[in-house]
């Protein structure tokens, strides 16, 4: 059952009988107290639910949901007297919380209810996201149940993935777009797979509707928690890196070890008019428009000269595909200082990797943000192929090939216009 409520603010003068006014409380506050910010799962075995607000903060909008159970009529559970029965003990706090005799419940005439529907969960996908002129992206290509922020957030990907090649498209209409298209779909369908099998797993742990099973899983809970390095692990969250495996037409070289989702670390620029901080998606993607960007990474500021040299020697071979011009220089070095004797960049961004206490300090980049837990800032070089020098990045941040050498960087880059069906 899924609900929406919009909520109003009780004052003084509305409710003047609300014992938290004695307490000092605000209406805001008030709010607070009972729908507060973070997203949460009640793993009540007896119905589970999950609330939390939604849309924009000064609208107050609230969303509950919780579980039919086998032999209920779910219209009937849509009444406002079922509603009510179980949604309303989540916003009757008891009294001693406050020091007063009385439970304590958010005004109910303070509520509206927007909506009240029941639906079921499904899991479904598209067999083809692609055909003639008709693309289909996010929840009209694949549907998700709500139990890890996959569907939104899978619609973004289907995005980032298809712009770059329908931009291929634009600028080269010989390109085989069935084959072009049908690798993006394909390469998408690989990451639904997990997704779905990671949402339907934290489904089945919050939703435990055994007494049982749920004491088990909340004393491992508990449990997990008194261990140091257990508890680091669940606080860290799933940041796995995302690798594709290769199958005919997809545009990356599994032997160059292309496929993987490019991390992101803060850097600090070493040229330009800018010294700031910065989030290196910004500093390889920000206004460029090549449809693989190159990245090269260097171990300290002696070895700029030679990379740069290296790289323009093998620039020719991308067929056009590859803009030396837009290309990044990432030092592997917290503390590489600005190069005295400058080679010819023509107008690389030249870059090192900048530590979590560099961002947390930064008052533009940090602001509104929290500061960094378990950073890591040699991310993108222990995630990428072992000694990885020139990368090849394709614009929904996914590597085509990270090449050691400039040997492995040209046989790339002439595999270039093969991989994108240029015909």
């Amino acid at each position: 059952m899924a609900l929406n409520w919009h909520i109003t603010l009780p004052t003084p003068e509305t409710h003047p009988d609300f014992p938290l006014w004695q307490l000092g409380y605000t209406p805001q506050q008030v709010y607070d107290t009972f729908f507060p910010e973070n997203f949460r799962f009640l793993c009540n075995p007896e119905r589970p639910s999950v609330c939390g607000r939604f849309g924009r903060p000064e609208d107050r909008l609230w969303r509950f949901e919780f579980v039919i159970r086998e032999g209920e009529d779910p219209v009937h559970m849509a009444t406002k007297e079922k509603c009510s029965g179980i949604i309303y003990p989540y916003i009757t706090h008891p009294g001693r919380r406050y020091g007063v005799e009385h439970d304590v419940r958010y005004p109910v005439d303070c509520i509206e209810t927007l909506r009240a529907r029941p639906f079921s969960f499904s899991a479904r996908s598209c067999n083809y996201w692609a055909l003639e002129r008709v693309i289909i992206v996010g929840d009209a290509a694949h549907v998700f149940p709500p139990f890890g922020g996959q569907g939104i957030t899978s619609g973004f990907r289907d995005a980032i993935g298809l712009a770059w090649r329908l931009a291929h498209l634009h600028r080269n209409p010989d390109v085989d777009y069935a084959k072009l298209l049908r690798g993006w779909y394909l390469e998408r369908k690989q990451q639904l797979e997990h997704s779905l099998a990671a949402t339907i797993r934290n489904g089945e742990f919050v939703t435990n509707a055994g007494l049982v099973k749920a004491f088990v899983r909340d004393w491992v809970m508990w449990a997990m928690q008194q261990v140091p390095s257990w508890k680091r692990q669940m606080e860290n969250g799933g940041r796995g890196t995302v690798r594709y495996q290769h199958a005919s037409g997809l545009p990356f070289l599994p032997e160059y070890g292309g496929g993987i989702n490019l991390p992101q670390v803060y850097a600090r620029c070493l040229t330009g008019p800018t010294r700031n901080v910065i989030f290196t998606d910004d500093l390889l993607f920000a206004n460029k428009t090549s449809i693989v960007q190159l990245l090269v990474l260097v171990d300290g500021t002696d070895q700029l000269a030679s990379a740069v040299e290296e790289a323009y020697s093998a620039v020719k071979l991308s067929s056009g595909l590859l803009r030396m011009n837009e290309a990044t220089m990432l030092i592997n070095d917290l503390e590489a200082a600005p190069p005295d004797d400058k080679p010819d960049f023509d107008g690389w961004a030249v870059a090192r990797i900048a530590s979590g206490d560099e961002f947390a300090s930064d008052e533009m980049l940090c602001r509104n943000r929290p500061e960094p837990r378990y950073y890591n800032p040699f991310r993108i070089r222990d995630k990428l192929r072992a000694q990885a020098r020139f990368v090849l990045i394709r614009h929904d941040r996914f590597v085509f090939a990270a090449c050691k050498n400039a040997d492995e960087f040209h046989v790339a880059l002439r595999s270039l216009p093969g991989c994108l069906h240029v015909r």
